[in-house]
């Protein structure tokens, strides 16, 4: 089975690794360039407890002058593989939510309530907790300040990366998807989904384009093929990496292509 990955980088290589460890092979063709930025110093200072919902947060924490002093402090992160980054790095108290930023909101309630009051009060009787702090990307999916705030907490967003579509398509993938040339396309934002409709519209490569299975990450992320008319759309049971990997091995196992042995996945730019 060849599979092209669309995911920025460095995420999109890792997972090409991974898959080809599998006997998957793969061509690398990301549709986002990411720039991460340091969190604001003072925003960490003050913070209580830190919300990350994407891996990219935690590299912007990884940048950070703080870190070292940060790792003690409530972390609550999207998805097991953000959790074993994050303890990677050194945070010793990291809560991990299912999936979705939204799933987060009880588990940061239900911190603010169990961990971060009863230290504050234990240092002062007028002590207010800093600020629940998410490190997110330009564009969200959720907005967790309503809720948060609902609950009597106190809330700041910081920008930390942001994403920049691509403008055009590997000259090896556009010919690959003109022939028909992959058994599945991975779309795991609706920036990407919209950019490769975009790329695949314009370069009029939609009827070979249409030969692949679409793994998407979501129901919304699958909405925004509708102009290809794709036929073979799969989405997620959850939207996290550990349900997308388990969505790409069942179609690997049913699916009759097979690469060559001994091929080798390229890394197209």
């Amino acid at each position: 089975m060849h599979l092209l990955i669309t995911r920025p980088e460095p995420d999109a290589s890792a997972m090409r690794d991974t898959l080809a460890a599998e006997g998957i092979t793969s061509d690398v063709a990301p549709l986002l360039e990411i720039t991460v930025e340091a969190p604001d110093d003072t925003l960490l200072e003050r913070a209580s407890a830190i919300v990350v919902t994407s891996r990219n947060g935690l590299r912007a924490l990884e940048a950070s002058p703080r870190l070292a002093e940060l790792i003690s402090r409530p972390l609550l992160v999207v998805g097991r593989g953000s959790g074993d980054a994050a303890r990677g790095i050194g945070f010793r108290d990291v809560v991990v939510g299912p999936a979705t930023a939204k799933e987060l909101v009880p588990l940061i309630i239900a911190a603010w309530r169990e961990k971060i009051l009863p230290v504050s009060g234990e240092l002062s009787s007028n002590a207010m907790p800093g600020p629940v702090a998410h490190l997110s990307g330009d564009k969200i999916s959720f907005d967790l300040e309503p809720p948060l705030t609902a609950a009597g907490i106190p809330f700041v967003r910081d920008t930390v990366y942001r994403s920049r579509a691509a403008t055009r398509l590997p000259a090896a993938v556009a010919e690959a998807l003109r022939r028909g040339g992959y058994d599945g396309i991975i779309l795991m934002s609706p920036l990407t989904a919209d950019t490769y409709v975009d790329l695949v519209v314009g370069n009029r490569l939609v009827e070979g384009a249409r030969a692949a299975a679409y793994l998407c990450l979501s129901q919304g992320i699958a909405g925004r093929l509708a102009p290809l008319d794709a036929k073979h759309v799969k989405v997620t049971a959850k939207p996290n990496i550990e349900e997308m990997l388990a969505l790409i091995r069942k179609l690997a196992a049913q699916s009759p292509a097979v690469s060559p042995p001994g091929a080798k996945s390229d890394k197209t730019s």
